[in-house]
Formats: C-alpha cells, structure tokens, sequence
C-alpha cells in the first residue's frame, strides 16, 4: 500500500511502489511555455530506459529529453496533456534527499521566491523520481553583472527560516575529510584543503536557514537579462545560505570564461561582505572535496589535476 504526505504543499509519495498511480501527481500549475534552451530541439537524444520506466509507470508520455543535467531530465505530458519536467536516479534512497529539497523549495515559493514547483516526489523500485513545473525562459550562457546582482540578490532570500535545522558546519567538515582521505591529490593541494577545513573549526555557522546546494548561473533560467527562475532544488537542506553565496563566486573563479569580470567581482564582493574569512575558506574548501570527490568516481585520471586548478584558482580564498 502507498502511502503518502503533504510537505509545505508538496506532494510526496512516501514508499511508492512500481505501480505508482498518476493521482499522486499534483498537475494543476503544469503550463506550457516556449520551448527553453536546454530542451533538445529533436528529440533524438536516446532517453535513459531508467526515465522511460519511470515514466511509463507514472502514466507519462516523454516528450524529448534535456541535453544537460545530472538526474535525467525529461520533458513530459500528463494524461491531459500538460507539461513537466521529470527526474530519475537509480539510487530509490534518494527519494528522501529529494523530499526535503521539495520542501525547501516550495517554502520559498510561497514567499514568492521564482522557483518551479515540485509537484511530486516518489520512488519505484529502482529509482528515485521528482516531477516538476516546467518554468519559461532558458540558461545565460555568460554571467553579466545585471543577472549576478539578481542571483546574488535571490541567495539573500535563502536566509529565512526553512522550518528544520541540520548541524551543518559539522557535517561539511566531516564530510570533506573524508572526502580528502578518499582521495589522491597531490601534496600541495591537500596541505592549502586541510588548513581550510581547520580554519573554520570554529567558523559560526547558521543550520535553520535554507541551502539550495548547487547554486550557479547554469541553475537559473533567463528572458532578456532578467532571471525569472531558480532550478535544481534536489539536493536543498537547512544550513547556512551563506553557501549557495560562496557557490556562485566558485563557479566564477574556477570557470572564469562564463562570468564576464564586473559579475565576478560583484560575487565576490559580495561574498566578502557576507563571511567572515574562516566561514569562506571552509565553504570553499568543502565544495573543491565535494567536486573532487564526484570526479574521482566518473574520472578519476583527472581528479588530482582538477584538484589542483581548483585549488591555485581559489587559494586567496583559503589562505
């Protein structure tokens, strides 16, 4: 039998079986928009048969696959034939990770905050799966400085209470050590990380506020050069928003050739505004682990070089 229940007004199905009934799906905010950038254009990029199992289960009807992202995602019709946009993984644990980021996510959007709303989360057997409103606009290619103060502006609003609490500092910390212990860098490289991460021991951190976790340009929609969505809430949790802050100026300063320098600079006075010096070389140092530690298992000829561009192209920040 499936159970379920009602998070901040998101639907999650709680130990959905392989039959999962379409009824468990929210579609009265599904529209349809013009079509986005990262939608495939042909529709001739092979769906995953993870996705087409998931979706045949669900009573989906896969439009086209996106030509970028981590979990799947799939444009596709409801019975009535409105759009979303769905999401698998093959690991069904993740169904809980994805339940509290639904939940970070509509707590923002009922404050206004420009975010799809998750309308369903579950699992099947054998994978994980988010269904989500399809939202207008499509991914900046460069970063200006007009879309960083707005994205700078939308990560002050994950400063507000997300309703739970996590020991975050405690967690990072614990985590990127044993990230560092996982893995080969070279010795230069895990000195410059384990000053970091030993800095901001005593960093004063927040744990209620809300984490969107994977917060850069390449997670935003625009029209013109204005940013109308957020995306890719899968992995948000309580913690110091501080983090999403320290993510974008990250991406700038290891991906220089996507931000124009007025929107790095922006960043990163912004983040140095926000953190104290221990707070930035902890958050910087954890997510160069967290990078280095998801390269190594798809990669792992090209961690310890990566590490060490990450590394020189953050070290004011963690010296």
């Amino acid at each position: 039998m499936r159970r379920s229940h009602r998070l901040q007004g998101v639907i999650v199905p709680i130990g959905t079986s392989s039959r999962s009934p379409v009824g468990s799906i929210d579609s009265t905010t599904c529209r349809t928009v013009r079509e986005p950038a990262n939608v495939s254009p042909t529709g001739d990029t092979e769906v995953d048969t993870r996705v087409s199992a998931v979706a045949d289960e669900l009573g989906l009807a896969i439009i086209r696959p996106f030509t970028s992202g981590m979990f799947g995602a799939v444009l596709v019709a409801t019975a009535d034939g409105q759009e979303q946009v769905l999401k698998t993984a093959a690991d069904p644990a993740l169904e809980r990770v994805w339940a509290m980021g639904a939940a970070m996510a509509a707590r923002l959007h009922e404050e206004g905050y420009p975010n799809p709303r998750i309308t369903g989360v579950g699992a099947t057997r054998t994978a994980a799966w988010s269904l989500q409103e399809r939202m207008a606009g499509e991914v900046p290619q460069r970063l200006t400085a007009g879309q960083a103060a707005q994205l700078v502006t939308l990560a002050g609003r994950h400063n507000t209470d997300s309703g739970q609490r996590r020991p975050w500092r405690d967690d990072a910390i614990r985590a990127a050590r044993r990230w560092l212990a996982e893995t080969s860098i070279d010795a230069a490289s895990a000195a410059v990380l384990v000053a970091a991460l030993d800095h901001g021991e005593g960093a004063d951190l927040l744990d209620h506020t809300v984490v969107h976790g994977d917060f850069h340009h390449g997670n935003s929609l625009i029209e013109d050069d204005e940013i109308v969505a957020v995306i890719d809430w899968d992995i948000a949790g309580p913690g110091d928003w501080r983090f999403d802050l320290v993510m974008l100026a990250f991406g700038c300063a290891v991906r220089p050739q996507t931000c124009e320098p007025a929107a790095a600079e922006l960043v990163t006075e912004a983040v140095r505004s926000e953190c104290p010096s221990e707070v930035a070389a902890l958050m910087m140092a954890c997510q160069v682990l967290r990078m280095i530690s998801m390269l190594a298992v798809r990669s792992p000829a090209t961690a310890a070089r990566a590490c060490s561009r990450m590394v020189a192209a953050l070290h004011s920040w963690m010296v």
